[in-house]
């Protein structure tokens, strides 16, 4: 068995080098940018499309997850599909969007300032004009909030760092939703979906796909068993990916900045 994973994992490597454009590419941008320190700013490439980055790490890693493993894929009865990217970042998620449907329309906001002049540029400068892009966080009211930028991928709300800590506008998520249609609602927010998610309950049925990147905080109730019963009261099915397995959590729990358990919720219609 032990020679048989042996040959096959650099088998399996050099077979999607040769039959996947976007493996092949995320090795590229991986051995360029891999050994630089966190927080470098730099200069990458997603398919045809140069992007300014904030933090190399965390660019690899959403490359690999959104391109590569395609998390945020879906089929939709024509090619106008309605997204709603919540924690839009340097704007990966819209690109791909972009890329499985051209003629998507998409509203993305970015809480935090900085990495949505990232956003902005990504989006802009390679030609997608048609992108909605909100530079505010979303929130279940109309509020001024204390945000931490962390510097990349890992800003949120009430952060108990008091280093870094900004305040920025936040919209409130179902006035948003009284006055626009959407079909797909994508939510990586960093532990804000506790307020948020909850605050949809009136509003999840208009969905059609939802994409949920679950957090629970270190200390904190957690609420995902209301977040997954209120899935299923309006009438979606769902997946469950761990992204912080622990071989013995009961143990050994592994804790990621003050989060416990990330989870990525896919849910459909049915």
């Amino acid at each position: 068995m032990l020679v048989k994973a042996f040959f096959y994992e650099p088998a399996k490597h050099i077979y999607k080098l040769l039959t996947d454009i976007d493996y092949r590419e995320w090795c590229i941008q991986s051995t360029k940018l891999g050994r630089l320190r966190r927080f470098t700013e730099c200069r990458g490439k997603v398919r045809k499309w140069h992007v300014n980055i904030p933090d190399a790490a965390s660019f690899l890693s959403a490359y690999k997850e959104i391109f590569v493993s395609k998390i945020y894929q879906f089929e939709f009865e024509n090619d106008q599909p309605a997204i709603l990217d919540l924690g839009a970042n340097i704007g990966l998620s819209v690109l791909y969007f972009k890329t499985i449907f051209p003629q998507a329309k998409i509203t993305a906001f970015e809480a935090d300032p900085k990495i949505f002049s990232y956003l902005e540029h990504n989006i802009l400068t390679n030609g997608f004009n048609d992108v909605e892009l909100i530079n505010k966080a979303i929130w279940n009211q109309n509020s001024i909030l204390r945000f931490h930028a962390e510097g990349a991928d890992g800003g949120r709300v009430f952060d108990s760092s008091t280093e870094k800590m900004i305040e920025i506008e936040a919209v409130d998520i179902c006035e948003h939703l009284e006055q626009h249609h959407y079909d797909f609602l994508k939510m990586d927010i960093e532990g804000a979906e506790d307020q948020v998610f909850l605050a949809l309950e009136n509003h999840l049925a208009k969905f059609k796909y939802i994409f949920l990147e679950y957090h629970s905080s270190v200390g904190k109730p957690q609420s995902l068993a209301v977040m997954l019963d209120l899935l299923t009261h309006n009438g979606f099915r769902f997946d469950i990916h761990s992204l912080m397995d622990s071989q013995q959590p009961l143990v050994a729990k592994k804790i990621t900045t003050d989060f416990d358990l990330q989870l990525n919720i896919f849910a459909w219609k049915v």
